[in-house]
């Protein structure tokens, strides 16, 4: 078996070596990366499928290593962070048989097969629903599928004691001398530094783009991140006597009136941190009069019921857009940072400013809608709550959405 294994994977080694993948046309490159694609999800299924035995044997151990983990790690020449999502991805496996064979047979990604088994380890029920999510959705829809599924399946309360207990913040220099930093936290945290960095962000990247320079968001970020460190660093915070402009931070938390009212959530209910994720409703509560706080209540004011035949948007309008199109509406899109808010029917056609008729998306798509010909189809789905989008490009033109 592992002769032709091995024959196998010298066979393919020889093929790319002998590849001239300067002379392929543009078809033939997005063939060549499709194939590769095929080639990782296998390497993955079989990396991740291999440790799992690994581990149940004990085949790690003797070798220097603490853990399966820092074995797989040293092994593999990947990140312990990754090993150790790799080893707990294998151990979910073992008791997830479905899912393990769509990993297998490259139905799945690793990527999909991490939020896929998450879900289904608590909830095994959910198995199957999660699996047909993930042929059609992207990964952060999987992702926030995921987490409502874990949610929902376990104690609030106890999810959040434990993600807090869990909760790091490290640094490290590399060789070339930059500064790296990685951590974790709760979402209610996380939710508030964002909420604290997105003011500052967007001011950077105005005063960029007025200066006619053009950086990717997280470097903006990555500026925010100083502006603060420098603010609470500062002995005199306003030694120049000017008053800062920039607004507070404001932070959107979807919650259904019926938890509110508890206290908790049961079973298809949902408070959370739109773009973030769950939080136990005390926290909700907990952060009223913290930061400037848009509520949105599910079986409050019908949101539905507010539209506006001028431009302008109405707050209450807007807040419910950006709190349904997390991301951009277009599919296969995960861009997150600078979304516009865009007229489905366009309002120079007498489109009205209403949850139906208007939809979030990234600037490159918002041009090509606008202003080349592109559009969004909806696409009818057997839900009655999800919305699904067909990205259509203009006659005689290749769809490049």
């Amino acid at each position: 078996m592992f002769d032709r294994l091995d024959q196998l994977t010298t066979e393919l080694e020889a093929c790319f070596a002998s590849m001239e993948v300067e002379c392929f046309d543009a078809a033939r490159a997005a063939r060549l990366v499709s194939s590769g694609e095929r080639v990782r999800r296998l390497g993955d299924a079989i990396r991740t499928i291999g440790v799992g035995q690994v581990e149940r044997t004990n085949g790690w151990k003797g070798q220097g290593a603490k853990s399966v983990a820092e074995w797989l790690s040293i092994e593999t020449d990947c990140a312990h962070y990754e090993a150790q999502s790799v080893v707990v991805l294998a151990n979910q496996l073992h008791h997830l048989p479905v899912t393990e064979a769509a990993l297998r047979s490259g139905e799945l990604s690793g990527t999909q097969a991490v939020e896929v088994a998450r879900g289904a380890i608590v909830a095994p029920n959910t198995e199957t629903q999660l699996l047909n999510l993930a042929r059609h959705a992207t990964v952060r829809d999987l992702r926030d599928a995921t987490s409502r599924v874990v949610a929902a399946a376990t104690d609030e309360s106890e999810r959040h004691r434990q993600v807090h207990k869990s909760r790091y913040f490290k640094s490290w220099t590399d060789l070339d001398g930059s500064f790296n930093v990685r951590g974790r936290m709760t979402s209610a945290n996380g939710a508030l530094v964002m909420a604290a960095l997105k003011p500052i962000q967007d001011e950077i990247f105005k005063a960029a783009r007025k200066s006619g320079e053009h950086e990717r968001p997280e470097a903006y970020a990555a500026d925010a991140l100083m502006v603060l460190c420098e603010k609470a660093s500062a002995k005199h915070s306003s030694e120049s006597g000017k008053k800062t402009t920039r607004p507070n931070a404001v932070i959107n938390i979807r919650i259904d009136i019926d938890a509110l009212k508890r206290g908790h959530t049961e079973h298809g209910e949902v408070c959370e941190i739109a773009g973030v994720g769950p939080i136990p409703v005390a926290t909700a509560t907990e952060y009223l009069g913290e930061a400037f706080l848009k509520l949105l209540i599910v079986d409050g004011v019908d949101i539905k019921t507010v539209a506006h035949m001028g431009r302008h948007i109405p707050a209450p309008l807007r807040t419910a857009v950006e709190e349904r199109d997390r991301v951009c509406q277009v599919p296969t899109c995960d861009v997150t940072l600078g979304l516009e808010i865009d007229h489905i029917k366009p309002f120079a056609e007498g489109g009205p400013a209403s949850l139906e008729n208007l939809v979030r998306l990234c600037k490159r798509h918002h041009l090509q809608k606008t202003h080349d010909g592109y559009r969004l189809e909806k696409i009818e789905v057997a839900t009655g709550t999800d919305r699904r989008w067909a990205w259509r490009s203009p006659p005689n033109l290749r769809d490049t959405g």
